[in-house]
């Protein structure tokens, strides 16, 4: 074994073995705290020593067998037995005392163990004659009385005899033993060798013999974290040389493992005290140790300073949290209870923190003081004020075990519910029942009756949600008149059915008080009663400090106000700092449901990698069944996205995941509706996607909410009547789109020209898809945009004017690569004619008119190549007729060419692939 860490100690200790073969005996004692590497320098030095022919005769000593007499001269004993052939009387008269010994060892008066001293060091001597003895005791502290007067004889008599005693001994708090100095190491050949803890230097060269590289910042933070502890060091050199990075510099096993050994050799009066410090950080200092411990200050300060120094302990507690993590999972349970319970007492004697305090209640034993339930309930105030929900459920439940009054365990279940909620919502389900029938017993108000309805309606329990609503009815209190009304906004957007029952129609009454207004938000967005007040509103909810402030239902209603308003670009920006902000939180629902609102906005927007990315967080970050109802929203999002990006296998594993019961009863059922109709068109089952979508539309019609914004159904369901070859349908279900409420936004009026195209004569269709095209420039998002550019592409081919056609699909791929980070729509090419002077190079002709021509006409001629008149361009790019045509004809000459038909030669790439044919879906 190598130590070139210890490598002047064991110079000392050759230079020493060396010195008695002139017959001058020598003693060593090796000294230093636990952990310092006292027993691993020993091991060193003794098998260096064997390798010189040096006889060895060892003993290691255990705490537990301090009470066993003579044992440890009896492991020297046993080592020396074998030198000889015939073992000398001392040796068979104490392996007699052995095998007839008690439970502790051999008794003094059953054996001359005076007698056995000398004849035993007569043996050593005899071995002196040929050869050198090397004589080595490890923990020599823990030898038993009897053990320790022997070997006292032997350093009284070892001037003069060729032989090296070598003892390791730990130092405690207050240093050395009394009875190993005064025993041991008062004679005059005795030398100390005191082992230090190991420098920044000396952990570098170990790196490098382990590691063949000695970086000097990882030698630092193995410093820092171990403060050279021997035992602690070559612990984390071993975790950094199995770590999967070692640049990452974590504790490991080993390390664990080194401060548990420490914890067993530091002695039963620090471990108490190092216990208490676990249980106490980062709050470590004397005063609070002696108090929980009721020891005096002073010796804790001591042992304090003294764990420091081995390297448990820094000067602001412990060094590393694995090694407190290390600490507490040694401590007994009952021991560690009994920590925690004496902690939190003293900790709320001296008024710290009520978190502070209650985070001991937790762990601690019973403990019957009044003001325990009161701090358990302002720890959860202040664990709820910043975030910390989980931590907020643990006070709270423990508060709930130990409150005995009823009203006042009532609403601490309610404030356990509602933190549960922000962690899992079916967390909650478990006090439901009990909170329904407090409810009924009068004992919650009516901002919790309805907060309580608003949980029945997420888990679809329509019947217990429409007993809460009788309650907020038969209460005469403005109050309750108040929520009732927000209630009745809410279910009347989100849960028409149930409202309808309650109400007898599916329109709420308009909101008066200031309470309701957010609620209000959804259905006027729902109904295109939309005011420029509105989105304002909308925005300053959503812009709000604390999203944990508002309900689910507020914030939903404020975005989904301006995403059926088709304010997409307000409702991205909005909802991408929605989720931001859930982000920096510790709320599981609200980084689903953020997520699932950012990603249905995402989708709106033709983003469909964001929508998928989004959509998964939100079906990863809480388990699918505690989103309740909402679940649908995420996984239609994820349908329509995936059927955009050509992922159909995909899509319809989203559809396979069960829905809750009713789904189809609420507003987020019309979304999973659609998505599934939009799947079934791509991959040809249109005859299934024509039922889902007139489905859709007639529950739309139903409850009083056909707006296109929500669903544009019969935008869809013409789509499908087209692929089933039913063109009058088609038309019929267009005239219907057509008279609805925003059928004729730029956005909905573009998707219908495009679905009006295929109902068409071949040659009737370019002038529509431009139409289309222009329309959904101006509003459309990218998806259906790129799917206008697709058609025009595929129908100009169709029609002979290739040229165009692959113009038009070059637009239609440069969309389909912008803005987004993972798989986009597959857009076909249009296929080549033969080459012409236009169609060979990359760019080439292209490049050169771009070169040569003024922006304006740039403008122009890409218009022209396009195919629109002169007119159409005159209003496009907002100028006169008259100035198209004198663009045209600098163009013309510029550029060389005849006239406008050559243009479409000078603006494609000559991309020779063939399209497949796709169904179209819209929306």
């Amino acid at each position: 074994m190598q130590l070139v860490e210890r490598e002047s100690e064991l110079t000392i200790l050759r230079s020493m073995l060396d010195e008695i073969g002139d017959r001058r005996g020598r003693i060593a004692v090796i000294t230093g705290p636990p952990g310092s590497g006292k027993t691993r320098t020993l091991h060193a030095f003794a098998e260096a020593a064997v390798r010189s022919e040096t006889v060895h005769l060892s003993a290691s000593c255990l705490r537990n067998e301090q009470n066993l007499s003579l044992g440890v001269v009896y492991q020297i004993a046993q080592s020396l037995a074998t030198s000889f052939d015939e073992p000398p009387w001392a040796l068979r008269e104490l392996r007699e005392a052995m095998f007839n010994a008690g439970p502790d060892g051999v008794r003094v008066e059953d054996v001359n163990w005076i007698g056995i001293t000398q004849g035993l060091w007569g043996a050593i001597t005899q071995r002196t004659d040929n050869d050198t003895v090397l004589i080595t005791v490890d923990d020599v502290q823990y030898a038993d009385p009897i053990s320790l007067e022997v070997l006292t004889h032997f350093v009284n008599r070892v001037h003069g005899a060729r032989v090296l005693l070598v003892f390791t001994v730990t130092e405690g708090p207050s240093g050395l033993p009394l009875r190993i100095q005064a025993g041991l190491m008062h004679h005059p050949n005795c030398r100390r060798l005191r082992l230090t803890s190991y420098r920044p230097g000396m952990i570098a060269r170990l790196l490098e013999e382990v590691h063949g590289t000695g970086d000097e910042a990882t030698a630092e933070w193995i410093h820092d974290v171990s403060n050279g502890n021997a035992l602690l060091v070559h612990a984390l050199v071993e975790d950094l040389h199995y770590a999967a990075d070692p640049a990452g510099r974590a504790t490991g096993e080993a390390f664990r493992g080194g401060v548990r050994t420490l914890l067993y050799r530091i002695g039963p009066a620090a471990r108490q005290v190092i216990h208490a410090a676990a249980v106490l950080a980062p709050f470590v200092t004397p005063d609070l140790l002696a108090r929980v411990l009721r020891v005096e200050r002073a010796d804790v300060a001591a042992t304090l300073s003294w764990l420091e120094s081995i390297g448990l302990l820094g000067a602001e507690g412990f060094r590393h949290p694995a090694a407190r993590d290390a600490v507490l999972e040694a401590i007994e349970p009952d021991a560690r209870r009994e920590l925690n319970a004496r902690a939190a007492q003293v900790l709320h004697g001296m008024g710290m923190q009520p978190t502070v305090v209650a985070d001991r209640v937790l762990e601690g034993g019973p403990l019957q003081e009044s003001w325990i339930l009161d701090i358990l309930c302002e720890a959860a105030d202040q664990a709820r004020a910043a975030d910390e929900h989980e931590v907020t459920v643990r006070y709270l439940r423990h508060a709930v075990d130990l409150c005995t009054g009823e009203r006042e365990r009532v609403d601490l279940v309610v404030a356990l519910a509602k933190a549960e909620w922000r962690v899992n919502p079916s967390a909650t389900l478990v006090h439901l029942s009990r909170l329904l029938q407090a409810a009924r017993d009068g004992l919650l108000g009516p901002a919790d009756v309805y907060w309580l309805l608003t949980c029945m309606l997420w888990h679809g329990n329509e019947e217990e949600a429409a007993s809460l609503y009788a309650l907020l009815e038969a209460d005469a209190g403005e109050e309750a008149a108040e929520w009732r009304a927000t209630a009745e906004q809410w279910m009347s957007g989100t849960h028409p059915v149930l409202f309808h029952r309650l109400r007898g129609g599916y329109r709420a009454a308009p909101l008066q008080r200031r309470r309701g207004s957010p609620a209000a938000l959804l259905p006027t967005g729902l109904r295109g009663e939309v005011t420029d007040a509105g989105a304002a509103a909308a925005e300053r909810i959503l812009q709000s400090a604390r999203i944990d402030g508002v309900g689910v239902e507020v914030a939903e209603s404020a975005l989904f106000h301006l995403v059926y308003s088709d304010r997409l670009e307000e409702a991205a920006t909005l909802s991408h700092a929605l989720c931001e902000r859930a982000a920096r939180g510790s709320s599981p629902m609200w980084t689903s449901v953020t997520a699932a609102f950012h990603a249905f906005v995402a989708e709106r927007r033709g983003d469909p990698a964001t929508a998928i990315r989004y959509a998964e967080r939100a079906l990863t970050a809480l388990p699918i069944r505690s989103l309740g109802v909402l679940a649908a929203l995420p996984i239609a999002t994820l349908v329509e996205a995936c059927t955009w990006t050509g992922e159909h296998e995909r899509a319809a594993e989203y559809l396979r995941i069960p829905l809750p019961a009713g789904v189809y009863r609420t507003r987020y059922g019309l979304h999973h509706l659609a998505a599934r109709g939009c799947h079934q068109i791509a991959v040809g089952q249109p005859h299934a996607a024509l039922s889902d979508l007139l489905e859709c539309g007639a529950l739309m019609r139903t409850w009083e909410l056909d707006n296109p914004l929500l669903v544009p159904w019969a935008l869809r369901a013409a789509t499908a009547a087209v692929e089933l070859g039913d063109r009058a349908r088609a038309v019929r279900l267009l005239d219907r789109h057509r008279a609805l409420p925003h059928g004729h936004t730029p956005r909905t009026k573009g998707m219908a020209l495009m679905v009006l195209a295929s109902t068409r004569e071949l040659r009737q269709r370019p002038p529509l898809l431009r139409e289309a095209v222009d329309l959904l420039q101006e509003s459309g998002p990218d998806n259906e945009l790129r799917q206008a550019l697709t058609l025009l592409g595929r129908t100009l081919a169709e029609l002979g004017e290739n040229d165009k056609a692959r113009l038009i699909g070059q637009q239609a791929r440069g969309i389909g690569r912008r803005g987004t980070d993972g798989p986009s729509p597959e857009v076909p090419a249009v296929p080549a004619q033969a080459p012409t002077a236009g169609g060979g190079g990359e760019m080439g002709p292209a490049r050169g008119a771009r070169g040569l021509l003024s922006p304006a006409e740039h403008r122009v001629a890409s218009l022209a190549a396009l195919g629109y008149t002169n007119r159409e361009i005159s209003r496009k790019a907002h100028i006169t007729v008259s100035t198209v045509e004198q663009h045209l004809t600098r163009i013309y000459r510029k550029l060389g060419i005849a006239g406008r038909n050559d243009l479409p030669l000078l603006f494609s790439t000559g991309t020779a692939d063939t399209p497949g044919r796709a169904p179209l879906v819209v929306g």
